[in-house]
């Protein structure tokens, strides 16, 4: 999984078992078996007769994930002001401080654990475990997952930005900012890259 993300195992590549023996040291059986629990995840495809691979982009898809992500964690926006302390701010706002040093001086994979921990960390707060476990299942699916989710500097820029924006909205106690924040911050994920103005 944590390959997919990074980018090393790429979007429209075949995965060989044999070859995913070598990578990781390990055997068929468990080859097979995590092949098996990326497809349940959607984060490989299989197609018949074939194997499986890296699915190609489906933006149409992502927007739909983006859609009910967003949905689904407005939602949950109300258990983290209640649940949050001001420790767990504090350990929110140096969790931003992480994502932002790793997003200009770190590699594309601390970027994404970085992110990852930061939500990881704001979805402990729901109360709902079922809730929680399809929040983090749809970030493994949508454009949070794979690298180039941020393919400019100004898209990192605002993603960094985001996160201490949502930290500000939970230490206002601000339901109403902290879901908008939360929107926001989702759709800043699935927009693409501007082009430059021609005129």
């Amino acid at each position: 999984m944590a390959d997919i993300n990074a980018g090393i195992l790429r979007r429209g590549e075949w995965l060989k078992q044999i070859d995913l023996e070598r990578r990781y040291d390990c055997t068929r059986i468990k080859v097979r078996d995590a092949l098996t629990y990326l497809h349940s995840k959607r984060l490989v495809e299989h197609i018949p007769n074939r194997g499986y691979r890296v699915p190609d982009p489906n933006p149409a898809r992502e927007r739909q994930i983006g859609e009910v992500r967003a949905l689904l964690e407005a939602h949950a926006a109300a258990d983290v002001l209640d649940q949050a302390t001001d420790e767990d701010i504090a350990r929110l706002r140096q969790l931003a401080e992480t994502f932002r040093e790793a997003a200009y001086n770190g590699t594309a994979f601390s970027q994404i654990e970085a992110n990852y921990a930061f939500h990881a960390v704001l979805y402990g707060f729901c109360r709902n475990e079922v809730l929680r476990e399809l929040m983090l299942d749809l970030r493994q699916q949508g454009p949070a997952a794979p690298v180039g989710q941020w393919q400019t500097v100004a898209q990192l820029q605002r993603a960094t930005q985001d996160h201490f924006d949502i930290v500000e909205a939970i230490e206002n106690r601000n339901l109403a900012q902290l879901r908008a924040r939360i929107t926001a911050h989702i759709a800043g994920e699935r927009a693409q890259p501007e082009t430059p103005d021609d005129t």
